[in-house]
């Protein structure tokens, strides 16, 4: 982001406004203007602790945000001043964004600002829904959707995290830089989508067959087994790993097609007899053959692990805008969730390797939303789907640098969570 988000929020503050707050307070302006240069980075911190990877709006931010609803600034809505509404926001606000940290945040803002804690918990209670108020407003003016709003400030954090008062630790905040759970849950999901051939590291690999077979020499076949013999053993089991990734990797078919989108090559069209008697036609090798085969198997359980790159599902480039082709898969996937109702998915967003890691990380979670709201508006509850944008961490062609591969890696996956 081009403009300095700390620096934009301290401008609005006008000195008409300070002042307003100062005589709504009982306070000095020139401690006002100390407690604002303290309490805003506090909030947006806040804010990035509590949904830098969200998606959408949380109820908390709404309720907020709809109190400073239009256009013109206004001064930050001054006429709120005194209003219980705004109190009544503030202090919601307060124990949304700090949660049981408020009171030792307040003590780090009490040390900064020479303000007492009853003063500073008032101007943290008035500044609070202020500074959300004028986010909402000012990313409405951008065209900036919630989630795109929080990569902006995630650009920021750096400077967030520089401007947090003496004694402020960002930990207080939900400030880490831990990678989320979800990534590393991940790490295995291309067993079940289709995906360039492996890489195996052969090292370990002969390492761990040879100590096995000669477990099973041991133990298995006797210890009078020839050199000769254990030789052919560890040739053949190597030829069926060989053959298993050759096969694996014969299995991937599909071409680029004239938009530069990943066109899988379904396989032959077979009928499919859902658990509501719905009968449909889908392709042998299509992402609703697998996924049905893995809800109706009770063998398969439910793990983080298991995704499905769902094959005809396109948006525009560079938005979340689905292409009219993306709209039949949907359909079938809709009606694979009427048929079983106890299914609940969570949707992935992925991008290629193009652009920054905010914008692509934006631009993913918009996606997944995008492809539940298209769920949910064939009639899916919102309570059975989730979605989140993975940007271009775990891609399916990892080399990420040609067409086919980046085209390959712009997807939306689905994992089971119940069945």
């Amino acid at each position: 982001m081009s403009e300095n988000i700390i620096q934009v929020l301290k401008d609005a503050f006008t000195d008409k406004a300070i002042d307003a707050i100062s005589r709504n307070l009982g306070e000095d302006a020139s401690k006002t203007k100390t407690g604002l240069t303290a309490m805003i980075p506090t909030v947006l911190g806040g804010v990035l602790g509590r949904s830098a990877n969200a998606t959408s709006a949380p109820v908390w931010w709404n309720t907020v945000a709809d109190l400073f609803g239009g256009d013109d600034d206004d001064d930050l809505k001054l006429g709120l001043l005194g209003d219980s509404r705004l109190a009544d926001a503030g202090k919601g606000l307060l124990g949304s964004l700090f949660g049981n940290n408020l009171d030792q945040i307040l003590g780090s803002l009490v040390g900064s600002t020479g303000l007492n804690k009853a003063k500073a918990g008032g101007l943290l209670t008035t500044v609070a829904p202020m500074v959300i108020g004028y986010l909402s407003r000012w990313a409405k003016r951008k065209g900036l959707s919630f989630g795109s709003l929080m990569g902006n400030l995630l650009s920021n954090k750096a400077a967030i995290m520089g401007a947090l008062p003496s004694g402020l630790g960002a930990g207080l905040l939900g400030l880490t830089d831990k990678p989320k759970e979800v990534f590393n849950d991940v790490a295995g999901k291309v067993a079940d989508v289709k995906t360039v051939k492996p890489k195996f590291n052969w090292t370990w690999l002969l390492l761990l067959l040879g100590g096995l077979i000669l477990l099973w020499i041991l133990f298995g076949r006797g210890c009078n087994r020839t050199k000769d013999s254990v030789k052919d053993t560890t040739t053949e089991v190597v030829n069926d790993i060989d053959k298993a990734a050759g096969d694996a990797m014969a299995s991937i078919k599909g071409a680029l097609n004239d938009a530069g989108d990943w066109v899988s090559d379904l396989g032959a069209t077979i009928k499919k007899k859902l658990a509501d008697g719905f009968e449909m036609e889908i392709g042998v090798n299509s992402v609703e053959n697998k996924l049905l085969n893995f809800i109706e198997d009770a063998a398969l359980p439910v793990d983080k692990a298991t995704w499905f790159s769902l094959d005809r599902v396109y948006f525009e480039s560079g938005s979340a805008v689905l292409k009219a082709g993306s709209k039949d898969q949907l359909d079938r996937l809709a009606a694979i969730l009427k048929a079983y109702p106890a299914v609940k998915l969570k949707i992935g967003g992925y991008t290629d390797n193009t652009g920054s890691d905010v914008v692509n990380n934006a631009l993913s979670s918009e996606r997944a939303e995008a492809a539940k709201a298209e769920l949910v508006s064939r009639g899916i509850d919102a309570s059975r789907l989730e979605a989140e944008g993975y940007g271009s961490q775990h891609p399916v062609c990892p080399a990420n640098d040609t067409p086919t591969c980046k085209a390959m890696n712009r997807r939306i996956d689905v994992r089971v969570t119940a069945k």
